[in-house]
């Protein structure tokens, strides 16, 4: 697709016809090499010898009453690629060509553009009338274009390179289709600019007598070289050139390939719902979501997986696009439960003059395998799916970043071993795996509880390093009447210690001494000695070695156990 006159229509679009007038000349301006050039103009300054890339001084001094304005480039790119994304509902990989075009790969779209029957399917034609589905595409794209208020020239072709050089240079009409294998044939009369070249290399195959596309096809490639060797510049060696000529021949013919990645991802599957008459009312767009979640979900149970992250798109009629997207914290086929995450985004959606066509996508998948719904049902199984609905609902509202679960963190000290991430987005079997694996070896238990920050505690020994026989917490005297230690963990010598452990005194990690201590009550903690006696002590954090307070390890409350 080439749009020839872009950034003078995108910018009438964007100002009006007043301020961007169609019958006079008019160009715009932007800084060149060599100052203020003109970057592009109308057809009636075209008519009066404005030509793209010619000094601003020298064009004004021969055409006084030429009206310039500013190019806006960045806008004109930006536009470009809203456009393009628009451009999905006639096939699922596009991207822009060039400054001035898009393409699309419509590879088995055709059929749907194909006159309808009274039941709504498609007229089925041998794959020798391929192209009428092509034409009828093509038509369409053309004729919203034109409505649109964009000239538009169209291309199809088995090659990108070739629908380039169609969409450009072929015979005048609002589009052209190459027949299938005949690339060669048709790319003959074109001109060597159609080979997506530079200047320079046009130059220089029009010296040497080439004009067309077809004088190169059985021209010797080493016989070539050697006279864009002798007819090149010293300062750009011609063997660049003459390479970058055989690859866009070979990539135009279909020789070599020329891989594009897509302008957006394509979906694994997708629902596709068109309307002859727009949608303007709420209630309609929200009976055409059922349809389309109705029809995705039956492609998810077909494929035995469920979708992750769902994205429904919704086409105006005035060539503007809405997308909105949700996620879902496990696998989902739940037609029910995906329609009430789509319809509270879409709540206050404008539908402008009307939406013509919505897609609904799911551009994450995973294995999901059918569950029993009745009888002998699990139902902690269905507790845990209300739950994740749940936390799809409330991520959808508040923001993925306000709903977060714990992860396992490759650390042996407690409280570091976990962290927070976003619910979406989690498989939670491998949040499962991970948590196992990350299990400590040894045979013991942790609280399920944990202070953060572990809490000062008082403890009062049978000796020095023995269990605590009474602690101090929160001003309260406990007797202990039994206890389990001590577990050491050294600390992580090899890497910043943990934020906000009160035993770092300047950054500075001790090893912590650890028991499961129970109260005359029934009530069981798990305590910490923080630092060794004679070895590590707080006075190496900047106390004074000769009080015994500083040589004294401290003692903190870690957990609390059931």
């Amino acid at each position: 697709m080439w749009l020839p006159a872009w950034p003078i229509e995108r910018l009438r679009r964007h100002r009006g016809l007043e301020e961007v007038p169609a019958d006079r000349p008019l160009a715009l301006v932007a800084h060149g090499a060599h100052g203020l050039e003109i970057a592009a103009a109308n057809e009636a300054a075209r008519a009066l010898r404005v030509q793209t890339g010619a000094g601003l001084a020298d064009t004004r001094a021969a055409l006084p009453a030429l009206i310039t304005l500013p190019a806006e480039r960045d806008r004109d790119r930006d536009d470009l690629l809203r456009l393009a994304r628009w451009c999905g509902r006639y096939g699922p990989a596009r991207h822009v060509d060039a400054e001035d075009g898009l393409w699309i790969d419509i590879t088995g779209v055709g059929h749907l553009f194909l006159p309808k029957l009274a039941t709504g399917s498609a007229v089925a034609l041998p794959h020798e009338n391929d192209e009428a589905g092509e034409r009828a595409l093509l038509a369409d794209l053309t004729a919203r274009f034109s409505r649109l208020g964009l000239t538009a020239r169209a291309a199809c072709a088995d090659t990108l390179g070739a629908a380039h050089a169609l969409a450009r240079f072929a015979a005048e009409g609002s589009f052209v289709i190459a027949p299938r294998g005949e690339a060669s044939s048709v790319l003959a009369p074109l001109p060597v600019a159609a080979l997506r070249i530079d200047i320079d290399a046009v130059r220089l195959l029009e010296r040497l007598g080439l004009r067309r596309i077809g004088q190169l096809y059985g021209l010797p490639r080493a016989a070539l070289e050697r006279r864009f060797r002798a007819l090149n510049r010293k300062d750009k060696p011609g063997a660049e050139t003459i390479a970058t000529v055989r690859l866009r021949l070979d990539q135009a013919l279909g020789h070599y390939g020329e891989p594009r990645a897509p302008l957006v991802q394509i979906p694994d599957f997708t629902a596709r719902l068109s309307f002859s008459d727009p949608l303007l009312t709420a209630a309609s767009v929200e009976a055409a979501l059922e349809r389309l979640c109705s029809d995705l979900v039956g492609m998810l149970v077909e494929a035995g997986a469920g979708g992750r992250r769902f994205c429904l798109s919704l086409y105006r009629s005035d060539g503007t696009l809405g997308e909105v997207a949700v996620g879902t914290s496990t696998p989902c086929r739940d037609e029910a439960h995906i329609g009430r995450l789509l319809r509270e985004k879409i709540a206050h959606f404008d539908a402008g003059f009307g939406i013509d066509l919505m897609t609904l996508e799911a551009h994450e998948v995973a294995p999901l395998d059918a569950r029993q719904q009745g009888l002998d049902a699990d139902a902690t199984g269905e507790h845990a799916r209300a739950a994740a609905r749940l936390v799809d609902r409330l991520s959808g509202r508040l923001g993925t970043r306000c709903v977060m679960r714990l992860l396992p963190r490759a650390s042996h000290i407690p409280e570091a071993a976990q962290k927070h991430a976003p619910a979406l987005g989690m498989d939670q079997a491998k949040i499962s795996a991970a948590f196992e694996a990350s299990l400590p070896t040894f045979d013991g238990r942790r609280p399920p509880f944990l202070l953060d920050p572990p809490e000062p505690i008082e403890v009062l020994a049978a000796i020095p390093e023995g269990a605590p026989a009474l602690i101090v917490w929160r001003r309260v005297r406990r007797r202990i009447v039994r206890a389990e230690g001590p577990e050491r963990i050294a600390p992580a010598w090899w890497a910043a210690y943990v934020p906000r452990a009160p035993e770092a005194c300047a950054g500075a990690p001790l090893t912590r001494d650890y028991y499961f201590i129970e109260e005359a009550s029934g009530a069981r903690y798990w305590v910490f000695r923080a630092g060794l006696y004679d070895k590590e002590r707080d006075g190496e954090c900047g106390g004074d070695d000769d009080d015994p307070q500083a040589r004294t390890p401290r003692w903190f409350m870690h957990g609390l156990m059931p």
